[in-house]
Protein backbone atom coordinates (compact mmCIF):
# COMPACT_ATOMS: atom_id res chain seq x y z
CA UNK A 1 0.00 0.00 0.00
CA UNK A 2 1.00 3.52 -1.23
CA UNK A 3 0.91 5.89 1.90
CA UNK A 4 0.10 9.86 1.05
CA UNK A 5 2.42 12.01 2.60
CA UNK A 6 1.18 14.23 5.05
CA UNK A 7 1.15 16.99 3.78
CA UNK A 8 -0.26 16.14 0.42
CA UNK A 9 -3.56 14.54 2.39
CA UNK A 10 -3.83 17.76 3.94
CA UNK A 11 -4.52 19.38 0.46
CA UNK A 12 -6.93 16.78 -0.71
CA UNK A 13 -8.92 17.32 2.41
CA UNK A 14 -8.71 20.92 1.55
CA UNK A 15 -10.20 20.67 -2.16
CA UNK A 16 -12.74 18.43 -1.15
CA UNK A 17 -13.69 21.14 1.54
CA UNK A 18 -14.07 23.38 -0.64
CA UNK A 19 -15.55 21.57 -3.32
CA UNK A 20 -18.41 20.66 -0.63
CA UNK A 21 -18.91 24.68 0.16
CA UNK A 22 -19.41 25.73 -3.29
CA UNK A 23 -21.55 22.74 -3.90
CA UNK A 24 -23.48 24.09 -0.82
CA UNK A 25 -23.27 27.77 -2.10
CA UNK A 26 -24.42 26.76 -5.45
CA UNK A 27 -27.43 24.51 -3.84
CA UNK A 28 -28.09 27.68 -1.78
CA UNK A 29 -28.25 29.94 -4.60
CA UNK A 30 -30.19 27.86 -7.40
CA UNK A 31 -33.51 28.36 -6.62
CA UNK A 32 -32.76 32.70 -6.72
CA UNK A 33 -31.22 31.43 -10.27
CA UNK A 34 -34.57 30.19 -10.78
CA UNK A 35 -36.17 33.41 -9.91
CA UNK A 36 -34.10 35.81 -11.58
CA UNK A 37 -35.75 35.99 -14.67
CA UNK A 38 -39.30 37.21 -12.98
CA UNK A 39 -37.27 39.33 -10.15
CA UNK A 40 -35.74 41.11 -13.92
CA UNK A 41 -39.05 41.75 -15.38
CA UNK A 42 -40.58 42.78 -12.15
CA UNK A 43 -37.62 45.36 -11.56
CA UNK A 44 -37.84 46.86 -15.38
CA UNK A 45 -41.43 46.97 -15.39
CA UNK A 46 -42.74 47.19 -12.24
CA UNK A 47 -40.31 48.86 -9.79
CA UNK A 48 -38.22 51.17 -12.21
CA UNK A 49 -41.85 53.05 -13.83
CA UNK A 50 -42.66 53.23 -10.03
CA UNK A 51 -39.27 55.15 -8.75
CA UNK A 52 -39.32 56.69 -12.37
CA UNK A 53 -42.61 58.04 -11.28
CA UNK A 54 -41.45 59.38 -7.32
CA UNK A 55 -39.01 61.09 -9.47
CA UNK A 56 -41.52 63.03 -11.57
CA UNK A 57 -43.76 63.84 -8.81
CA UNK A 58 -41.23 66.49 -7.96
CA UNK A 59 -41.11 68.23 -11.50
CA UNK A 60 -43.06 70.36 -12.88
CA UNK A 61 -43.14 68.97 -17.00
CA UNK A 62 -45.40 69.14 -20.05
CA UNK A 63 -44.46 65.86 -21.89
CA UNK A 64 -44.65 67.42 -25.02
CA UNK A 65 -41.64 69.56 -23.64
CA UNK A 66 -38.37 68.71 -23.12
CA UNK A 67 -38.24 70.79 -19.79
CA UNK A 68 -38.42 69.79 -16.79
CA UNK A 69 -38.26 72.62 -13.53
CA UNK A 70 -37.64 71.07 -10.03
CA UNK A 71 -40.94 72.08 -7.73
CA UNK A 72 -40.21 69.68 -4.67
CA UNK A 73 -43.77 69.10 -2.70
CA UNK A 74 -45.31 71.62 -5.04
CA UNK A 75 -47.27 69.25 -6.63
CA UNK A 76 -48.13 67.56 -3.63
CA UNK A 77 -49.35 70.59 -1.78
CA UNK A 78 -51.71 71.95 -4.62
CA UNK A 79 -53.32 68.22 -4.35
CA UNK A 80 -54.22 68.96 -1.14
CA UNK A 81 -55.82 72.40 -1.52
CA UNK A 82 -57.71 71.55 -4.52
CA UNK A 83 -61.46 70.53 -3.61
CA UNK A 84 -61.90 68.41 -7.09
CA UNK A 85 -59.07 66.27 -5.43
CA UNK A 86 -61.33 65.66 -2.48
CA UNK A 87 -63.78 65.51 -4.41
CA UNK A 88 -62.28 62.96 -6.34
CA UNK A 89 -60.97 61.27 -3.09
CA UNK A 90 -64.46 60.50 -1.79
CA UNK A 91 -66.30 58.70 -4.93
CA UNK A 92 -63.38 56.67 -5.65
CA UNK A 93 -63.97 55.58 -1.40
CA UNK A 94 -67.64 55.35 -3.21
CA UNK A 95 -66.82 53.05 -6.07
CA UNK A 96 -64.70 50.85 -3.67
CA UNK A 97 -68.12 50.68 -1.31
CA UNK A 98 -70.30 49.70 -4.39
CA UNK A 99 -67.80 47.04 -5.73
CA UNK A 100 -67.60 45.98 -1.87
CA UNK A 101 -71.57 45.40 -2.64
CA UNK A 102 -71.00 43.72 -6.20
CA UNK A 103 -67.81 41.88 -6.19
CA UNK A 104 -68.09 40.24 -3.21
CA UNK A 105 -71.46 40.82 -1.00
CA UNK A 106 -74.06 39.85 -4.12
CA UNK A 107 -71.71 36.81 -6.05
CA UNK A 108 -71.05 34.91 -2.12
CA UNK A 109 -75.04 35.07 -1.44
CA UNK A 110 -75.73 33.74 -4.85
CA UNK A 111 -72.59 30.83 -4.66
CA UNK A 112 -74.61 30.21 -1.17
CA UNK A 113 -78.04 30.25 -3.01
CA UNK A 114 -76.97 28.20 -6.12
CA UNK A 115 -75.88 25.70 -3.34
CA UNK A 116 -79.76 24.59 -3.38
CA UNK A 117 -80.33 23.68 -6.97
CA UNK A 118 -79.98 20.86 -8.97
CA UNK A 119 -76.42 19.84 -10.48
CA UNK A 120 -77.89 20.35 -14.05
CA UNK A 121 -79.32 23.84 -12.85
CA UNK A 122 -76.37 25.09 -11.44
CA UNK A 123 -74.23 23.98 -14.65
CA UNK A 124 -76.96 26.79 -16.25
CA UNK A 125 -77.04 29.07 -13.57
CA UNK A 126 -73.06 29.45 -13.21
CA UNK A 127 -72.90 29.52 -17.23
CA UNK A 128 -75.06 32.31 -17.65
CA UNK A 129 -73.40 34.43 -14.94
CA UNK A 130 -70.22 34.13 -16.23
CA UNK A 131 -71.20 35.15 -19.57
CA UNK A 132 -70.15 38.79 -19.10
CA UNK A 133 -66.58 38.38 -18.24
CA UNK A 134 -65.80 36.60 -21.32
CA UNK A 135 -67.31 39.23 -23.32
CA UNK A 136 -65.00 42.29 -24.15
CA UNK A 137 -65.63 45.26 -21.91
CA UNK A 138 -66.07 47.82 -24.17
CA UNK A 139 -68.76 45.95 -25.84
CA UNK A 140 -70.77 45.22 -23.18
CA UNK A 141 -70.07 49.09 -21.97
CA UNK A 142 -71.66 50.06 -24.96
CA UNK A 143 -74.96 47.71 -24.85
CA UNK A 144 -75.20 49.00 -21.18
CA UNK A 145 -75.18 53.02 -22.97
CA UNK A 146 -77.91 52.12 -25.13
CA UNK A 147 -79.81 50.87 -22.15
CA UNK A 148 -79.41 53.96 -20.24
CA UNK A 149 -80.25 56.59 -23.23
CA UNK A 150 -81.37 59.78 -21.71
CA UNK A 151 -83.98 59.74 -24.63
CA UNK A 152 -87.52 58.00 -24.94
CA UNK A 153 -86.08 55.70 -27.17
CA UNK A 154 -83.49 54.16 -24.38
CA UNK A 155 -84.48 50.84 -22.98
CA UNK A 156 -84.55 51.80 -19.26
CA UNK A 157 -86.96 54.53 -20.03
CA UNK A 158 -89.14 52.30 -22.81
CA UNK A 159 -89.55 50.50 -19.16
CA UNK A 160 -90.43 52.96 -17.02
CA UNK A 161 -92.53 54.75 -19.03
CA UNK A 162 -95.73 52.29 -18.93
CA UNK A 163 -95.21 52.43 -15.21
CA UNK A 164 -95.70 56.37 -15.54
CA UNK A 165 -92.47 57.23 -14.04
CA UNK A 166 -90.76 60.47 -15.27
CA UNK A 167 -87.97 59.84 -18.22
CA UNK A 168 -84.76 59.43 -16.40
CA UNK A 169 -81.17 61.27 -17.51
CA UNK A 170 -78.85 58.60 -16.40
CA UNK A 171 -75.39 58.90 -17.38
CA UNK A 172 -75.65 62.91 -17.81
CA UNK A 173 -77.62 62.87 -14.12
CA UNK A 174 -74.91 64.31 -11.34
CA UNK A 175 -76.59 61.91 -8.84
CA UNK A 176 -76.90 58.59 -10.96
CA UNK A 177 -73.89 58.56 -13.25
CA UNK A 178 -71.25 57.35 -10.61
CA UNK A 179 -74.02 54.28 -9.26
CA UNK A 180 -74.69 53.29 -13.12
CA UNK A 181 -71.34 52.95 -14.35
CA UNK A 182 -70.21 51.08 -10.86
CA UNK A 183 -72.66 48.71 -11.18
CA UNK A 184 -71.50 48.54 -15.29
CA UNK A 185 -68.33 47.68 -13.88
CA UNK A 186 -69.46 45.37 -11.14
CA UNK A 187 -71.41 43.27 -13.28
CA UNK A 188 -68.85 42.71 -15.87
CA UNK A 189 -66.27 40.81 -13.40
CA UNK A 190 -68.91 39.50 -11.15
CA UNK A 191 -69.21 36.47 -12.47
CA UNK A 192 -65.57 35.41 -12.26
CA UNK A 193 -65.78 36.42 -8.28
CA UNK A 194 -68.94 33.95 -8.05
CA UNK A 195 -67.12 31.39 -9.03
CA UNK A 196 -64.45 31.50 -6.85
CA UNK A 197 -66.72 32.22 -3.97
CA UNK A 198 -68.40 28.43 -5.03
CA UNK A 199 -65.21 27.16 -5.25
CA UNK A 200 -63.96 28.65 -1.62
CA UNK A 201 -67.58 26.63 -0.43
CA UNK A 202 -66.92 23.80 -2.38
CA UNK A 203 -63.42 23.17 -0.47
CA UNK A 204 -65.43 23.07 2.97
CA UNK A 205 -64.60 19.66 4.21
CA UNK A 206 -67.44 17.84 4.66
CA UNK A 207 -66.94 16.25 7.51
CA UNK A 208 -67.07 19.08 9.65
CA UNK A 209 -70.69 19.98 8.61
CA UNK A 210 -71.68 16.38 9.23
CA UNK A 211 -70.38 16.89 12.30
CA UNK A 212 -71.85 19.92 13.24
CA UNK A 213 -75.32 18.41 11.71
CA UNK A 214 -74.76 15.97 14.42
CA UNK A 215 -74.54 17.51 17.52
CA UNK A 216 -77.35 19.56 16.04
CA UNK A 217 -76.22 22.64 14.48
CA UNK A 218 -78.77 23.72 11.21
CA UNK A 219 -79.65 27.06 9.83
CA UNK A 220 -78.18 30.60 10.85
CA UNK A 221 -76.23 28.60 13.81
CA UNK A 222 -74.23 26.33 11.41
CA UNK A 223 -73.96 29.25 9.00
CA UNK A 224 -72.45 31.62 11.30
CA UNK A 225 -70.25 29.22 12.91
CA UNK A 226 -68.86 26.75 11.43
CA UNK A 227 -69.60 27.66 7.35
CA UNK A 228 -68.40 31.44 7.44
CA UNK A 229 -65.32 30.69 9.51
CA UNK A 230 -64.28 28.40 7.22
CA UNK A 231 -64.97 30.40 4.24
CA UNK A 232 -63.06 33.51 5.67
CA UNK A 233 -59.99 33.06 3.89
CA UNK A 234 -61.76 32.53 0.42
CA UNK A 235 -63.48 36.07 1.55
CA UNK A 236 -60.56 37.85 2.44
CA UNK A 237 -59.34 36.98 -1.22
CA UNK A 238 -61.91 38.12 -2.62
CA UNK A 239 -62.43 41.51 -0.39
CA UNK A 240 -58.28 41.92 -0.99
CA UNK A 241 -58.47 41.63 -5.13
CA UNK A 242 -61.72 43.67 -5.03
CA UNK A 243 -60.29 46.68 -3.23
CA UNK A 244 -56.88 46.46 -5.51
CA UNK A 245 -58.51 46.34 -8.71
CA UNK A 246 -61.66 47.89 -8.23
CA UNK A 247 -60.51 51.06 -9.69
CA UNK A 248 -59.01 49.81 -12.43
CA UNK A 249 -62.28 47.86 -13.54
CA UNK A 250 -64.42 50.85 -13.82
CA UNK A 251 -61.96 52.80 -16.08
CA UNK A 252 -63.09 51.57 -19.22
CA UNK A 253 -66.75 51.97 -18.42
CA UNK A 254 -65.89 55.65 -17.43
CA UNK A 255 -63.93 56.24 -20.61
CA UNK A 256 -66.89 54.98 -23.12
CA UNK A 257 -69.74 56.06 -20.74
CA UNK A 258 -68.75 59.29 -19.09
CA UNK A 259 -65.75 60.66 -19.30
CA UNK A 260 -65.27 61.27 -15.86
CA UNK A 261 -68.56 63.23 -15.84
CA UNK A 262 -70.96 65.18 -15.47
CA UNK A 263 -69.43 67.73 -13.78
CA UNK A 264 -66.10 65.71 -12.80
CA UNK A 265 -69.04 63.19 -10.60
CA UNK A 266 -67.27 60.03 -12.20
CA UNK A 267 -64.17 60.59 -11.47
CA UNK A 268 -61.72 58.66 -9.46
CA UNK A 269 -57.85 58.36 -8.34
CA UNK A 270 -56.92 56.53 -11.58
CA UNK A 271 -58.58 57.91 -14.09
CA UNK A 272 -57.58 60.96 -12.93
CA UNK A 273 -54.27 60.15 -13.16
CA UNK A 274 -54.93 59.36 -16.56
CA UNK A 275 -56.88 62.63 -17.45
CA UNK A 276 -53.63 64.71 -16.19
CA UNK A 277 -51.03 62.98 -17.87
CA UNK A 278 -52.13 61.72 -21.21
CA UNK A 279 -55.03 64.66 -22.10
CA UNK A 280 -53.99 67.79 -19.99
CA UNK A 281 -50.58 66.58 -20.31
CA UNK A 282 -48.90 67.57 -16.79
CA UNK A 283 -46.99 64.88 -16.22
CA UNK A 284 -45.93 66.25 -12.54
CA UNK A 285 -49.47 66.25 -11.51
CA UNK A 286 -50.28 63.01 -12.73
CA UNK A 287 -47.39 61.49 -11.21
CA UNK A 288 -48.00 63.01 -7.70
CA UNK A 289 -51.94 61.38 -8.17
CA UNK A 290 -50.56 58.13 -8.82
CA UNK A 291 -48.12 58.31 -6.00
CA UNK A 292 -51.09 59.31 -3.54
CA UNK A 293 -52.89 55.97 -4.35
CA UNK A 294 -50.35 54.13 -4.27
CA UNK A 295 -50.20 55.24 -0.94
CA UNK A 296 -54.11 55.42 0.04
CA UNK A 297 -54.75 52.29 -1.63
CA UNK A 298 -52.03 50.03 -0.48
CA UNK A 299 -51.25 50.92 2.34
CA UNK A 300 -55.40 50.79 2.82
CA UNK A 301 -55.46 47.15 1.44
CA UNK A 302 -52.09 46.44 3.76
CA UNK A 303 -53.96 47.32 6.83
CA UNK A 304 -57.07 45.75 6.07
CA UNK A 305 -55.45 42.55 5.69
CA UNK A 306 -53.60 42.53 8.65
CA UNK A 307 -56.69 43.37 10.61
CA UNK A 308 -59.47 40.85 8.92
CA UNK A 309 -56.62 38.18 8.73
CA UNK A 310 -56.52 37.83 12.90
CA UNK A 311 -60.10 36.72 12.46
CA UNK A 312 -59.61 34.41 9.62
CA UNK A 313 -59.19 30.69 10.44
CA UNK A 314 -56.87 28.98 8.12
CA UNK A 315 -56.90 24.87 7.69
CA UNK A 316 -53.72 23.94 9.17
Amino acid sequence: MVEIPHEAALTTASQRSQADRGRALFKSLTPYLYLAPAFLFIGVFVFYPLLRTVQISFYEWNILRERQTYVGLENYLDLLDDDDFWQIIRQSVTYLALATVGCVLIPVSLAFLSLQLRDKEVDIYQSALFLPTVIATSVIVLVWVWFFLPTRSGFANTLLRPLGLDQGQWLTDFDTALPIVSLVANWKVMGFHFLIALAGIKAIPRDYLEAAYADGAEGWALLRRIVLPLFAPTGLFLLIITLIQALEQVFIPIRVMTRGGPSNATNNLMYNVYIEGFEHFRAGDASASAVVLILLFGGFAVWQYRLLDRRVQYDR
